[in-house]
């Protein structure tokens, strides 16, 4: 079977390529995502696409400190906040970040990422933001396990515009075509269902 030739822009495979729809999004905040690795090579997967769009964002793929101890060092003594729900969490409506600081989010299932979370004490010691009104989710190709489950590339495109008020166009942009690329190749009743509840 030959191999699938993938674009070198985004990482897709040609006949799927999404170049069309990236369009850098310019915004301050620099974004660090943790990414498992299961999350890597996911079809559906919106890491990194988001990554592709923003001027300032990587993806650090890994599960343990030692998977981190790059990205640690990378931080140095900046301040960085961790986009994650929790009990004393600031919401990002009502929050004015310091100078310097950086955005983290955890990149999987809810499962992978308490994992991660878990596994990595430091993160648990950062500071946290969430949504006091978190919009409703678009990404019905993709089953949550919770009712107010956003994609990567979507919390990420809302603690933007909230945070220093970006324009998060470009992301939605680039996730419909995303939906739509993955819609094209699934069957005619899913394909329909889908159309039908979005109605």
């Amino acid at each position: 079977m030959p191999k699938r030739v993938l674009c070198p822009r985004c990482e897709r495979p040609s006949t799927v390529c999404l170049c069309h729809a990236i369009t850098p999004l310019e915004h301050k905040l620099p974004v660090e995502i943790l990414i498992h690795p299961s999350e890597l090579k996911a079809a559906k997967g919106t890491a990194r696409l988001t990554a592709q769009v923003l001027q300032h964002c990587r993806l650090w793929p890994g599960e343990d400190e030692a998977d981190f101890a790059p990205l640690r060092a990378a931080l140095g003594d900046r301040p960085a906040y961790l986009l994650y729900p929790g009990k004393n969490a600031q919401p990002v409506e009502q929050t004015r970040l310091p100078e310097q600081a950086q955005l983290l989010l955890l990149d999987g299932t809810w499962g992978k990422t308490h994992k991660i979370l878990k596994l990595n004490p430091w993160l648990d010691a950062l500071p946290r933001l969430s949504f006091a009104e978190a919009p409703a989710g678009r990404y019905e190709i993709r089953k949550a396990h919770r009712a107010d489950s956003l994609s990567t590339l979507e919390a990420t495109a809302y603690a933007l515009q909230k945070l220093e008020g970006c324009d998060p166009e470009p992301l939605y942009r680039a996730f419909e075509a995303l939906k739509q690329s993955q819609l094209a190749h699934m069957p005619e009743a899913v394909r329909l269902r889908y159309r039908s509840e979005k109605r």
